[in-house]
């Protein structure tokens, strides 16, 4: 109840408080896992499309998405090949993700200058596997359109297996912006930065190779003998 209420109370600011930058927007977060390793997300959004860039860099590798349609473009330049991910299949299964159930902290807290709501991840009514801190798209200049976007990039983590602690709200309309799993792996918020992007960076670009079949393969697809 007590987290609704902040929900509810966080809608209000996104209403009262509407960024006055309509630009695109890029956010930097930082992953390191328990081994020490790090690695920086470079997140661009225009309105439904994202692009993800890592550092270091997977070998001129970086991932497009359409968090409308959920697809995902896996593009290779040096290869100058690309391989697309049906998104849709692993984020609205016959067996539904189960949104992450939080429990509120009483503090409030901030993080690279962003107010943010602490909250456990509870895996029961006692068991917790990961301490967040939750923050409405308003906070971040986010519109409700690029906030969708990013909250489908945190979950769809999940489904692809992804080893990414960040989670996102059910309705969509706040992520965390510092993670920290049970495991020692943390991700968390650097900074955020609106301007134009050119949309020919949401592209794939011309000429390059598609690669099939599409992911995921369905098991039938998988066994079918070769012919």
């Amino acid at each position: 109840m007590r987290y609704k209420k902040y929900l509810l109370g966080s809608l209000f600011a996104s209403l009262t408080f509407t960024p006055l930058v309509q630009a695109d927007s890029t956010l930097v977060y930082e992953l390191n896992s328990k081994d020490g390793a790090r690695i920086q997300h470079t997140i661009a959004i225009s309105g439904r499309w994202l692009r993800l860039d890592t550092d270091p860099a997977r070998q001129a590798r970086y991932t497009v998405m359409d968090m409308g349609r959920m697809l995902m473009f896996e593009i290779d330049d040096q290869a100058k090949n690309f391989q697309i991910t049906r998104m849709g299949r692993l984020y609205w299964p016959s067996n539904a993700l189960t949104a992450p159930v939080f429990k509120p902290l009483a503090k409030k807290e901030a993080v690279s200058g962003i107010r943010c709501q602490p909250v456990q991840e509870m895996t029961s009514a006692t068991e917790s596997i990961a301490n967040h801190c939750m923050t409405a798209g308003a906070m971040l200049g986010l519109n409700a359109r690029e906030m969708i976007t990013l909250s489908r990039l945190f979950m769809s983590a999940r489904r692809l297996g992804l080893s990414w602690p960040g989670v996102a709200t059910a309705d969509e309309r706040q992520v965390s912006i510092n993670s920290q799993h049970v495991s020692g792996t943390t991700q968390q918020f650097k900074s955020v930065t609106h301007q134009r992007i050119d949309n020919t960076r949401f592209k794939v670009p011309a000429g390059y190779q598609r690669i099939l079949p599409d992911l995921p393969v369905a098991a039938a697809e998988i066994n079918k003998p070769a012919e």
